[in-house]
């Protein structure tokens, strides 16, 4: 059998679909204009995912594939140039995912070295930084995960939202339809579909009451990343712009989202003006992104996901309710985020702990079943199983991640 890494280096073009091809072209709802990599080979996601993307160009890049990752990034443009954002897919066109597009540009930039990539893509990227800035705005002045799903769609949503988590609870049942599915809409918007995060007294599901930590350290990190490119082709002026409100971002996230017994940075219920009472991977982003140095915090949070077989999404938690973002589950996303998030903070020996623990489980399961997978068990070390659907075979930020953890070193 062939290595982990070989086999990845055989399967990325089996993962690329061409629209010229009237069998890839029947796949999406609109006419893309490049090639694409879509999540799995052969499994249920065949179509082009938006933050699955960006994890799935890491690998790329990794491997040379220069041009494809290029691609993949056309692809966003397309979309930002054709509806003013990036959708959660070129299927499900009515609401985003995490807004990765211009760290995706940056990393082609720093891989080519060509300014010409930051030119070719950076209209686009101020584009998609107005539409989070202004429709996805929440009353405390930090972003948050929403949908543009009409009330139709969301009303016919609603029973297969509510059996995909297993029915709903207490005073959950006596929630508008309309207004709960929203709030579903708004957990696929973040990609974390579906998790404990957004917990109430009286909604476990309340996404639409939270500024999210990951997506504001996510767009904090693109604010400072499109100011250092835009200074770099000579557009001082809308640089500062961007500096500004990343600065200002960050002033907030520390002011709101701040929990001054952890040092840690939390979901922020801007309704009831509290954190979430759930510290997950998603706070890793902060230190992962620089807006956050406390180290002991960090390895707290290290302390408290990491499970014999990697890092967890979320702590156990008792006899509480767990989805398939949620503990024991480790997400390559995470992985990687948890990895840079200790780097940045110099916990060296931890972060080579994660990366040789998402190597390890990853070979493990290759050897057992010839595949990669979606996402993997921290406690048992095996494949996933989760309420929400059965895991699939999946290339896409599994091989990314996997490549960019075999081709480093610590």
């Amino acid at each position: 059998m062939d290595s982990t890494h070989e086999y990845i280096l055989k399967n990325w073009a089996k993962t690329i679909r061409d629209p010229k091809k009237e069998e890839d072209a029947k796949l999406s709802n609109v006419k893309l204009p490049v090639p694409y990599t879509t999540p799995c080979i052969d499994d249920c996601f065949k179509n082009f995912y938006y933050w699955d993307t960006y994890f799935t160009n890491i690998g790329l890049l990794q491997d040379g594939m220069i041009e494809q990752a290029r691609n993949n990034l056309l692809i966003m443009k397309f979309f930002v140039d054709s509806y003013g954002f990036v959708p959660n897919a070129d299927h499900l066109i009515f609401g985003s995912q995490p807004p990765f597009f211009t760290r995706g540009v940056y990393d082609l930039y720093k891989k080519t070295g060509d300014k010409k990539d930051i030119e070719l893509f950076v209209n686009a990227l101020i584009t998609e930084m107005d539409f989070w800035a202004y429709d996805r705005m929440s009353p405390c002045g930090l972003n948050q995960y929403k949908s543009g799903w009409t009330s139709i769609k969301c009303l016919n949503s609603y029973d297969y939202f509510v059996s995909r988590v297993g029915g709903l609870k207490g005073e959950e049942k006596n929630i508008d339809k309309i207004e709960m599915a929203r709030n579903f809409f708004a957990i696929g918007e973040s990609g974390w579909d579906v998790n404990m995060r957004f917990k109430t007294k009286t909604n476990r599901f309340a996404s639409l009451e939270f500024a999210q930590i990951d997506l504001n350290s996510i767009l904090f990190d693109a604010e400072m990343k499109l100011s250092e490119m835009l200074l770099l082709i000579g557009r001082k002026e809308d640089s500062l712009v961007f500096l500004k409100r990343g600065n200002s971002r960050k002033e907030k996230m520390m002011k709101l989202m701040e929990d001054e017994k952890t040092g840690l940075l939390l979901d922020y219920n801007f309704v009831d003006k509290s954190l979430s009472s759930i510290a997950s991977a998603a706070s890793f982003y902060p230190f992962a992104m620089g807006i956050s140095e406390d180290k002991e915090a960090c390895l707290k949070l290290f302390k408290a996901l990491d499970n014999e077989y990697g890092i967890s999404t979320a702590p156990y938690r008792g006899e509480d309710d767990y989805l398939q973002w949620d503990y024991p589950h480790m997400w390559p996303s995470n992985a990687y985020f948890c990895y840079l998030a200790l780097k940045n903070v110099g916990l060296e020996k931890e972060a080579a702990i994660i990366r040789k623990q998402y190597i390890q489980v990853v070979d493990k399961n290759y050897q057992t079943t010839g595949k990669l997978w979606e996402k993997y068990n921290t406690v048992t070390g095996e494949v996933s199983k989760t309420v929400e659907y059965e895991t699939p075979s999946m290339m896409g930020w599994t091989a990314g991640i996997y490549e960019y953890f075999n081709t480093i070193n610590d």
